[in-house]
């Protein structure tokens, strides 16, 4: 095994930590994950990384000498040139200079990045947007994130804050999202709010398979209970998820008309369990398009890496930025 060869690509999420060590081709030599803890600090996570990447050394019979960099994806708004975070929603990490943090106790170079960024970054160097130059990334989990290739540079914006694409507003008159927003994209289409109009409908006395396959100890709607319940044909999920499909569809034709890509990309839980179904409604919408009917194609693809578009998208930014 060729020595001083390899990075780390990590995904901070709010549910678990992942980690890989990787070759500079992209080669996933190891793999490990760990629980995130409840109302974890800056240093509890620089913590479980420092644990994950000797778990990892160790395991691929490695030393810290030979790991060169890493890349730290984030679920939020990170200043990418002074590594600190700005804003992260659903952790308490926020106003944290993390990248000073984690270069401390780990002793090597470290890049932070949006975690959909990197997710969108992994993408287009070993998924489905491979060769392409411009290229738009979607990914539909609890909420919804997106990374943008334009000219082929990953766009981050002045503030680190560029491609919130599942914040831009879809309908004036539309719910309110968990940013403070009336009708953002991610209030009409994420996963929460899925769950939200379905649990409403099935209130008002809507019968459906969901109430009996909601998860019993956090009465979660998750992904795959999603996917079980449009294979059963339950008419209230089809609806449902057909209005938000509907809607993410709308988003992308006017993606197209901004960003003028080759290729959108859906990713995501809500996509690796309901792509089939999601995904054709999607084209379906951005064919209908009049503008573009006679200047070029927009093809909608879905996730080639699944769950490793980010600590891959983490490998490339470690990478590039060495």
């Amino acid at each position: 095994m060729e020595k001083n060869k390899f990075y780390a690509g990590i995904d901070v999420g709010g549910t678990k930590i992942a980690g890989i060590l990787a070759t500079a081709r992209g080669k996933i030599i190891n793999r490990v994950k760990s629980p995130t803890p409840k109302d974890a600090s800056p240093g509890k996570i620089t913590r479980i990384i420092s644990g994950l990447l000797e778990e990892m050394l160790y395991a691929s019979g490695l030393r810290k000498k030979d790991l060169l960099t890493a890349g730290i994806g984030i679920p939020g708004v990170v200043d990418t040139k002074t590594g600190r975070i700005i804003r992260t929603p659903n952790m308490k990490i926020s106003g944290s200079s993390f990248r000073n943090i984690l270069e401390k106790k780990l002793k090597i170079k470290c890049l932070l990045g949006n975690d959909a960024n990197l997710g969108m970054l992994g993408e287009r160097w070993l998924g489905a947007a491979r060769n392409t130059q411009n290229a738009v990334g979607i990914f539909i989990g609890t909420g919804i994130g997106a990374g943008i290739i334009a000219n082929g540079a990953l766009i981050s914006g002045s503030h680190g804050a560029a491609a919130e694409l599942g914040h831009m507003i879809i309908r004036d008159d539309g719910p309110k999202c968990s940013c403070g927003n009336i009708g953002c994209l991610e209030a009409l289409a994420g996963r929460w709010a899925i769950e939200r109009d379905i649990k409403q409908a099935a209130k008002r006395g809507e019968k459906t398979i969901i109430t009996k396959l909601l998860d019993k100890k956090t009465d979660t709607l998750k992904s795959k209970i999603l996917r079980k319940a449009l294979k059963n044909h339950d008419n209230l999920t089809l609806e449902i998820v057909t209005a938000a499909a509907q809607q993410l569809g709308i988003a992308c034709v006017s993606i197209r008309h901004i960003f003028d890509p080759e290729m959108i990309v859906l990713g995501g839980g809500v996509i690796e369990a309901c792509g089939d179904f999601i995904i054709p409604i999607v084209k379906k919408k951005v064919e209908k398009d009049r503008f573009f009917s006679d200047i070029g194609e927009c093809s909608i693809a879905p996730s080639e890496l699944g769950d490793d578009a980010v600590v891959l998208g983490a490998v490339a930014l470690a990478k590039t930025q060495l």
